[in-house]
């Protein structure tokens, strides 16, 4: 039977990021881990690959949103890989006001190398601060 690999966590603590217009920003917030099978999460809100075979993995994000001030905005959520922005791994949705917490599903398949991670990074179209209120990242090996 093959070595499952996989990797999860979860917000544990929201904290507001600070956003500027249309500029990606990595989301804020403390991080537990959950589950690692050839995964560490070696930073907050990053789960690192650090199995040798080069894999194709399926990640998906779960997040509610929330805002702190302002009317409506379009909130936009981005699985970054190794820092680098790719508008194709983006969900956006509409915040209506301050009192509209906003949920997004997210998920996609990526090749990992050895030591490649991914992360939860927002942002907003008129510079909107975003609270992950409640967020979890699962990684699984696909095949």
């Amino acid at each position: 039977m093959a070595k499952l690999v996989y990797g999860s966590l979860a917000f544990s603590t929201p904290a507001e990021t600070t956003l500027a217009a249309a500029t990606p920003t990595k989301a804020s917030g403390t991080t537990t881990a959950l589950v690692m099978g050839d995964f560490t999460m070696s930073a907050d809100n990053r789960l690192r690959y650090d199995g040798v075979t080069t894999r194709d993995f399926e990640v998906e994000i779960s997040v509610s949103l929330s805002k702190a001030s302002g009317g409506a905005t379009n909130a936009m959520v981005h699985i970054h890989k190794n820092d680098v922005h790719d508008p194709l791994l983006t969900i956006e949705r509409t915040l209506a006001n301050t009192s509209d917490i906003g949920a997004l599903g997210l998920s996609v398949a990526l090749t990992l190398e050895q030591n490649d991670y991914v992360e939860i990074w927002l942002e907003t179209t008129n510079g909107d601060n975003l609270t992950i209120e409640k967020g979890q990242m699962v990684v699984s090996v696909l095949g």
